[in-house]
């Protein structure tokens, strides 16, 4: 049997994430069937790298202009690498809509803050038709 260790730090004591045996299907990385529903999507959360709140998941990443992820600079030339989501609980929305600036045609934006430190972590962009998160990928971390 494997266990994932990575982080586990009791020693005597099984591994709440007890994985089945390989099979012999050249597959290097067995399923994880036995993974309760809360545990697969705690794996896919994305939270805030600062103080680790949950802020959405890969489940909610989304395409916008055909893209997921898009790289932009603001009026100060501070370049972002964005990722782009359906929604994104963790987030607060912050400050009057305005389409200055705005990275996405039609759209106008607001920023988005975590709702646990109140870090920027991206925007908040909506048009009549659509709205979406467009999060700053290195102000995002993975379980």
């Amino acid at each position: 049997m494997f266990l994932i260790t990575k982080n586990y730090k009791k020693e005597n004591e099984a591994h709440p994430l007890l994985l089945k045996e390989p099979t012999n299907d050249g597959n290097d990385f067995p399923e994880t069937d036995n993974l309760t529903k809360t545990q697969k999507a705690a794996n896919k959360a994305l939270l805030c790298h600062r103080c680790r709140k949950i802020i959405t998941s890969q489940e909610q990443a989304i395409e916008v202009n055909g893209e997921h992820f898009h790289t932009f600079f603001n009026p100060a030339g501070i370049v972002y690498e964005l990722r782009c989501f359906k929604d994104a609980p963790g987030c607060l929305i912050y400050g009057d809509s305005t389409m200055e600036f705005t990275w996405f045609k039609g759209h106008t934006w607001q920023f988005c803050i975590c709702g646990g430190c109140l870090t920027h972590l991206g925007w908040f962009f909506q048009s009549s038709s659509s709205s979406f998160h467009g999060l700053i990928k290195n102000n995002l971390t993975s379980t």
